[in-house]
Parts: C-alpha cells; structure tokens; sequence
C-alpha cells in the first residue's frame, strides 16, 4: 500500500501482498541483467534535503526499465516517485491499470495532476519523449536519442513547482529486444490504440516477438546512471518569458543527451562478456537489414 509522509516520495510496505511480487520479479531481473545504479548519492542529498526532485530519462517500450530502478530506490531509499504513464499502454490494459492507480501513477497529458502529485509527494519521474522515443525512433539509425523536441511540460514542472532536475541515464534498454527493421501492421496499431505510432517495428525477446512487458528480454547488462542537479538558471525569467524558457529547454535537452552519450560509451569498460556477444549479435542483424 502507497502512504505519503513528510520526506519525498511515496512510501511502499515491501510486504504488501501487492508489492511483493513485483519487487520479486524485478530482484531477479537485476541479476539477470547484471543491473547498477550509479550515483544514487546525488538523489539521497536532494532527499534529505527534503528537495521536490523531478526526475527524467530515455524511453524505450517496456516497463523493465522504470521497474529496476525503482525497485533499488525502494530498497535504498525506502521510497518510489510518483511516476507519469502512458494513457493506453498502462491506463488502457486491464490489471495494469488496478496497479498504476493503487500506487499513484498519472495518466499522461495531465499536467495540473502530476504538478499536484509533485507538491504533495515531493518525487514524481517522467519520459519527455514518450512513444515518439519509445516506439517510434529507430534504434539502429538512432541510438540513445532523447526526442524532446517541444516537450516541455517536464521543465514547466521543475521550475513552476522549486524543484531540483536530475536526469536519469539509462543504458542497455535500447538492445534488451532486438528491434527488427518491420513495421507493426496498422491494423495490429489500431486494435491496441496505438495507431499514433504508425512506423513501430516489431522487436524480439530471447524467447520471441515483445508481446507482454518485462517478459524474456535480452540478457544484456543495464546501468542507471543519475546525473547531479541540472542548472535551470533564472527560474523566474524562464517562468516568464518564453524565449528563455526556449533556450533554456535546448540547454537542458543538449546536456542530457551528452550525459547519456558519455554513460553508454563508458559501458564499454566493463561490459560483461555476454552483454558484449548479445550487442554484437545485433549489429550483425542489423547490418544484414533484419
């Protein structure tokens, strides 16, 4: 069961019958994908500190990603951010929508609710770039690429709501399905509500098409690699004045992306040797046009 306190962040009972077989399933998934989190000191600070932190990351389609990690916040800071989520992926499925509304989630596109789950909560996470990151970017012409173009909701949020901005890298989400180069029929796209993101490709498991969330990924390693606070300058200009509030958007989207691009290129110092084969496998594919 979620409960709220007075440091930030939702509080959730690791015993409750609803949690417990999550935080099951994503423990066995950090071993499986060797998992980290890196720097999570610099979330710990702004917590202590009482700080309202949003947080923002990478995106690609599945809810491995946001599982792990906050599977280690709970363990290690004894709490999870309130989490923004798709409104037909998450929202529109059955059982997956129970969950979501039980521990908080926000349906995308409703700002005035996630600004008073910041407030009241104090720690709320979100992906700028939502499907047109997730489901509709290349990942083999596009690799790691934050599409936050015009999205600037989450900065709205940080500056309007005096909170504290950190980026979250994520690194081997991109390879832990093989997206192959078909597209998803329109008529597949339309049964599932997902006709917006005509131009998905079909992406593969270890055991076959990615059907189900979660379910029989790639054995790659993944990191999270949390940034310092971002710099947002003068917040009252920027809350003001669009043009700043523009160029301050650039600057903090340019300096995400070379964090993430800096965090993906030091993976190479110690990636596992069968992170190394599963990434190599791919390429193969891909230069094949798989």
């Amino acid at each position: 069961m979620a409960r709220r306190g007075d440091a930030p962040g939702i509080k959730l009972d690791p015993d409750d019958w609803m949690v417990r077989p999550f935080l099951a399933f994503a423990r066995a998934l950090r071993v499986y994908h060797g998992h980290r989190v890196l720097h999570l000191e610099r979330l710990r600070a702004l917590l202590r500190q009482r700080r309202r932190v949003v947080l923002v990351g990478n995106h690609v389609l599945d809810m491995l990603d946001p599982l792990l990690f906050v599977s280690v916040l709970l363990e290690e800071c004894g709490c999870v951010p309130c989490f923004i989520g798709h409104e037909n992926l998450v929202f529109g499925l059955p059982g997956l929508r129970e969950v979501a509304m039980r521990h908080g989630m926000i349906p995308s596109r409703r700002m005035a609710e996630a600004a008073a789950a910041l407030r009241r909560d104090g720690l709320l996470m979100l992906y700028p770039g939502s499907g047109s990151e997730a489901a509709r970017r290349v990942y083999r012409d596009e690799p790691y690429r934050l599409k936050w173009s015009k999205r600037m909701g989450f900065l709205r949020l940080a500056l309007e709501n005096d909170a504290a901005l950190v980026f979250v890298a994520a690194v081997g989400i991109d390879e832990m399905y093989y997206q192959s180069s078909v597209e998803i029929p329109d008529v597949v796209l339309r049964l599932t509500g997902s006709q917006r993101y005509k131009g998905a490709r079909f992406q593969f498991g270890l055991l076959g098409p990615h059907l189900l969330p979660a379910l029989f990924p790639l054995p790659v390693q993944i990191t999270h690699v949390l940034s310092a606070p971002i710099d947002l300058g003068d917040r009252a200009a920027a809350r003001r004045d669009r043009r700043t509030l523009a160029r301050l958007h650039r600057r903090v989207w340019e300096e995400c992306q070379d964090f993430l691009d800096a965090a993906v290129a030091a993976r190479e110092r110690d990636a596992s040797p069968i992170d190394r084969l599963v990434r190599g496998g791919q390429r193969v594919l891909q230069q094949l046009g798989a």
